[in-house]
């Protein structure tokens, strides 16, 4: 399961956990909040932000 986190460097928001949810985690996040750090995980033919380590955002 993912969770909505906050990334380690720029603080926005991002995901962590197995990536199977990636997509459920951050369309519930306007995109720009997101995380803008690199490399960006596809999926879907989507783009999305890192995994970040920190529990909540």
């Amino acid at each position: 399961m993912c969770k909505k986190a906050a990334c380690d460097s720029c603080h926005k928001t991002t995901w962590w956990g197995c990536g199977k949810h990636v997509a459920g985690v951050m369309e519930t996040v306007p995109s720009e909040q997101w995380c803008t750090c690199a490399p960006r995980v596809q999926q879907q033919g989507h783009q999305y932000p890192p995994m970040g380590s920190l529990s909540s955002a």
